[in-house]
């Protein structure tokens, strides 16, 4: 009697955990819809202007370009990625396909969390950038006490 009352408080603690990290991971993006088990996705349309420093585009002379973050995505484990896309004018566009890679740290409440970005900027003035989280060694996360 003893292990299955073991095995009933593990098996109810465990499914509590899951619960409970798949609603924070939720929290983090309100209004996601759920894929599965699995991640959380937001589709959106928010504009922001990313620096030209954090792009790296080769002749862009402006301080920052207006982008559309169109994806936002959360695991259950916390990792995220933040997709952003937008359009260089027809003067500052490259000759050939570029891709330049960076980090982008960011801290909220005490905590910073470091971001993987890439840019890709096409010759049609196409400008594709992406931030990515991941807990196990390729982003990291710091407490700052």
């Amino acid at each position: 009697m003893k292990n299955i009352l073991k095995k009933i408080a593990i098996l109810t603690l465990s499914t509590g955990l899951l619960a409970s990290t798949s609603a924070l991971a939720q929290n983090a993006i309100g209004g996601a819809v759920q894929q599965g088990n699995g991640a959380y996705v937001q589709k959106t349309d928010r504009q922001d202007c990313l620096g030209a420093n954090l792009l790296g585009i080769p002749g862009f002379t402006a301080s920052c370009l207006t982008m559309t973050q169109v994806k936002f995505l959360v695991t259950p484990s916390n990792n995220r990625t933040a997709v952003w896309k937008g359009e260089l004018p027809v003067n500052q566009r490259p000759a050939k396909r570029f891709v330049h890679n960076t980090t982008y740290s960011e801290t909220v409440n005490g905590e910073t969390t470091l971001y993987d970005v890439q840019t890709i900027t096409e010759p049609n003035g196409s400008v594709i950038t992406t931030l990515s989280y991941k807990q196990n060694g390729k982003g990291k996360s710091k407490s700052k006490a």
